[in-house]
């Protein structure tokens, strides 16, 4: 009787990591005390080039923000932080040209004869991945690096934006910072 509810909720598991079309990995300097990081900042902020440009800039932002501070981590801006974030969300157009071969066939041994055709079609998608990283604020030297491969491939609205773009943050910072 328990079978069938235990095998509900591990399909559901599985079709909802089939979902995740992105391939998150990350990176850190092993010699770094985690342990000592309590304040964030956006390097952008603190080395004067401006701050957010676009609507993705913005998801990002306010993702990562909401991410740390669930972690635990506060946001400084009076004062020097103990690490500073900057991301990087690229979208990039990528070209894929697709083969079609169909055809038609007759014979008996040892006569055989046919007649195909291939059709070749190129789509253009765009292709994005969501890199973060984190920088000692002290040294300059980066600490931490993450990133979502394929987070920001084929966005077709603002929704689909609103609802990948946080979770693929959620997913880059799930090992930040590290044990």
């Amino acid at each position: 009787m328990r079978v069938l509810p235990l095998s509900a909720a591990l399909l559901s598991l599985v079709l909802l990591g089939a979902c995740s079309s992105y391939n998150v990995t990350y990176d850190y300097d092993v010699t770094a005390s985690f342990a000592r990081y309590k304040t964030f900042d956006y390097y952008t902020s603190k080395k004067g080039t401006g701050g957010t440009t676009t609507l993705m800039d913005k998801r990002v932002r306010a993702a990562v923000a909401k991410e740390l501070q669930a972690k635990g981590f506060m946001m400084e801006t009076k004062a020097d932080p103990d690490f500073l974030v900057t991301y990087y969300p690229v979208v990039q157009n990528r070209k894929v040209r697709t083969n079609v071969r169909t055809g038609w066939g007759w014979g008996y041994r040892p006569f055989y004869g046919g007649v195909s055709t291939t059709t070749s079609q190129v789509r253009n998608h765009k292709e994005g991945t969501i890199v973060i990283e984190i920088v000692d604020y002290k040294t300059n030297q980066m600490i931490w690096q993450g990133a979502a491969a394929g987070a920001l491939t084929d966005l077709n609205s603002p929704e689909d934006a609103n609802e990948v773009v946080p979770k693929a943050v959620r997913d880059i910072l799930a090992k930040f910072p590290p044990k």
